[in-house]
């Protein structure tokens, strides 16, 4: 039996949400420019509205401005005009998120709020439709038209939430840009997880601080045993006077194994690479993750003022 293909239809999806997208980029114009200064200028939070699947698009465009350090959070327009009317001040920038700019819960919640602060109130209007009740009636209507719907009713929620995500990642990215929001920037509000770890931690707070020696003669089967014990994936080599002179790791045994013509009675310095690549103890994580990449290795040996104070891999600085 012939298995069947969906891909077409996928390619097709794809398409209709690409010309979809491709119509609302076109036909932006200087109200986006206008939301943005409003952005960039509230003294209070942002505020989006919505409800069922506009509510998931207006939740995750709050969750990203919250991410860049702009306060902002999601209201379900439903429980909105129960009681979390509260919830909003007069010095909010409040976005109400409705493709037809008719959804009941949106539009009583709407002007419920605009029943208490009245015109103090400024207001987004995330729509697809200029001339819809939303829209007519907020501050600053950004039309997100997107003509048509990817599903084959022309019903679901498609091509609309789609570019209504897209219109909020682009408020989003300008802000970043006025606002000059960096990596580091972003680090601060992301602490934990891989992000924090990588742009926040430093060396220091990562690293093995029990070091894999052997000696120069060491036999490579005790060699072995040591990479092994400690579990870094290399060891140091010192020299007849204790001194640090060089590495040998994983890979080093593996590549030059066949090279070694007497393996059994080969030691350490059969396998070892003069030297190591070495990083302070006080450098970010992100910076031992390029180091370690732009030399093709997955550790680096830690230093504090020249003497190795620990071991750091690859998997240290991107493991959660």
């Amino acid at each position: 039996m012939q298995m069947k293909t969906y891909y077409n239809d996928a390619k097709e999806t794809f398409n209709t949400e690409i010309t979809a997208l491709e119509k609302v980029r076109d036909e932006l114009d200087e109200s986006f420019d206008q939301v943005v200064e409003e952005i960039l200028d509230t003294t209070g939070r942002l505020i989006f509205i919505a409800i069922g699947k506009s509510g998931i698009i207006a939740e995750k465009i709050a969750a990203s401005f919250s991410s860049i350090g702009v306060s902002s959070f999601f209201i379900d327009a439903g429980n909105a005009f129960h009681g979390d009317l509260g919830r909003v001040s007069a010095d909010d920038l409040v976005f109400f998120v409705s493709n037809s700019g008719e959804t009941q819960e949106v539009i009583q919640t709407f002007f419920a709020l605009k029943q208490i602060f009245g015109d103090d109130l400024k207001t987004v209007a995330l729509t697809g439709a200029s001339d819809s009740t939303l829209a007519q009636n907020s501050t600053y209507p950004l039309i997100v038209d997107v003509a048509v719907e990817a599903d084959t009713t022309k019903l679901a929620p498609t091509s609309s939430t789609t570019a209504t995500l897209v219109v909020g990642d682009a408020l989003l990215i300008a802000v970043q840009k006025e606002k000059e929001f960096t990596r580091d920037d972003f680090a601060l509000y992301h602490p934990g997880g891989s992000i924090g770890k990588l742009l926040l931690q430093t060396v220091k707070n990562v690293m093995h601080t029990k070091i894999p020696y052997v000696n120069i003669n060491t036999p490579i089967n005790d060699v072995i045993y040591r990479i092994s014990d400690f579990g870094v994936g290399m060891t140091l080599v010192k020299d007849e006077d204790g001194k640090a002179v060089g590495i040998v790791t994983d890979g080093d045994i593996r590549k030059k194994m066949l090279q070694v013509s007497m393996v059994k009675k080969s030691t350490a310095a059969d396998y070892m690479t003069k030297g190591f690549i070495s990083i302070d103890v006080d450098k970010r994580n992100s910076v031992a993750w390029k180091k370690m990449a732009s030399h093709n290795i997955s550790n680096l040996v830690v230093e504090d003022d020249g003497e190795v104070v620990g071991i750091i891999t690859i998997h240290d600085v991107l493991d959660e």
